[in-house]
């Protein structure tokens, strides 16, 4: 286990190193050099180049950055909705058992690629659609592990014990669940960062991805468009899957 651990976090520490190395050594991947195409490896350009003549160590480094970018403020929105949510259930059980159950139900029961295909094909690509996306496919099933957890406090000895000594529900909420609250969210955000990156890769791939004009294509966007040339330049494949694992491996948190 102990040799595991030192392997996880030694891969983890090159891959933050690479990342760090090539935003500050690189320029963002947005021009193009055809006179470039399919260069090797080389000591100025330790991933070589794509077709389109593209420092694929740039794309690596400002994949990985932009997808973190964009996969947590994603998620910290996506965990207060289904907070915000939760606490509305608490406050009105009335709503709680008649429409935020009911409707959490039916959108843990949807696949969330499903309706994140479907907002962005409504709304279109761009930052704002792909946040809406993120937050419609993810807040059913965080809403469900906040709510459960609310449920648990509520009921603990200390919420009753304030409850029977007159305490406001909005005083419970402060004190005991609140705290209680930020624990599971905590968890939740780094269990989930995972499954974010993987969506927004997935996204990239069908050629749905936001900041390409700043940060160049997304680890996603340079697989689909690798795929087709494997064989003249394997590098500008296999980086960006690399780069897609160290970035879930780096975000996902501790295991236990």
């Amino acid at each position: 286990m102990k040799t595991l651990n030192l392997l996880r976090y030694g891969t983890i520490s090159l891959y933050l190193v690479l990342v760090i190395f090539g935003i500050l050594f690189k320029s963002a991947p947005t021009e193009l050099n055809l006179k470039e195409s399919f260069l090797p490896p080389s000591f100025d350009f330790p991933f070589g180049k794509d077709r389109l003549g593209r420092d694929v160590f740039s794309m690596f480094a400002y994949g990985s950055l932009a997808t973190f970018l964009f996969a947590f403020p994603a998620r910290v929105l996506t965990l207060a909705v289904a907070s915000l949510i939760g606490l509305a259930s608490y406050t009105s059980p009335f709503f709680k058992r008649n429409f935020f159950s009911p409707l959490s139900s039916v959108f843990v029961s949807l696949p969330s690629l499903l309706l994140a295909l479907l907002v962005v094909q409504v709304f279109g690509a761009g930052p704002i659609p792909l946040f809406l996306a993120i937050i419609l496919g993810d807040w059913a099933q965080a809403y469900e592990t906040v709510r459960a957890k609310i449920d648990e406090v509520s009921t603990s000895g200390y919420a009753l014990a304030a409850s029977c000594f007159g305490a406001s529900k909005s005083y419970i909420f402060r004190a005991h669940l609140l705290p209680q609250a930020f624990q599971i969210l905590r968890v939740l955000l780094f269990t989930g960062l995972p499954a974010v990156v993987m969506t927004l890769a997935i996204f990239g791939f069908l050629g749905i991805s936001a900041g390409g004009s700043v940060f160049g294509p997304g680890l996603g966007e340079q697989i689909a468009f690798s795929k087709d040339y494997a064989q003249n330049a394997p590098w500008s494949l296999v980086f960006p899957t690399l780069g897609i694992l160290g970035l879930v491996m780096t975000v996902g948190g501790k295991r236990s």
